[in-house]
């Protein structure tokens, strides 16, 4: 039985992001929110534009500019946890690290989209699920020069 254990509990714990996942891909509102604003590290955060990014979205109507954060998901995923078996639920919290963003704008000329890239400190909002749901702020750390 013991020795069961010690081969169980390895494997249990290898499988234990997989069943986080799952979490997730049933999580409607966070998937949501992964498509609108994550992008992946698959990329160079430089290869990103805000044209090619923006194609079958539309900026928000409260807001002139849509924002993307450039991270692994699962860093923005911690923002909620508060404690490794709680999350924080229906509060704002900032991030404890700035985060690579790109604020998309709709340029006035209907030519495109002017592109603004930073390091900033975000303030997501936990939602009843304990995942973020929205980015209701963002504080400017350092300008990364556009190339």
């Amino acid at each position: 039985m013991s020795s069961s254990l010690k081969v169980l509990g390895p494997l249990l714990l290898l499988l234990l992001p997989f069943c986080g996942l799952q979490v997730h891909s049933q999580n409607l509102s966070w998937r949501e929110f992964m498509k609108q604003h994550h992008l992946s590290t698959s990329w160079e955060f430089n290869e990103y534009r805000c044209n090619d990014l923006m194609k079958g979205r539309e900026v928000p109507k409260d807001r002139n500019y849509h924002i993307f954060i450039y991270t692994f998901w699962h860093k923005i995923e911690h923002v909620c946890i508060r404690n490794w078996r709680d999350r924080y639920r229906n509060v704002y919290i900032w991030a404890q690290y700035p985060f690579k963003v790109i604020k998309c704008y709709w340029r006035n000329n209907k030519k495109g989209y002017k592109e603004h890239r930073s390091y900033s400190y975000i303030e997501f909002h936990c939602g009843m699920n304990g995942f973020v749901d929205s980015i209701e702020d963002i504080r400017l750390l350092e300008v990364i020069s556009n190339l």
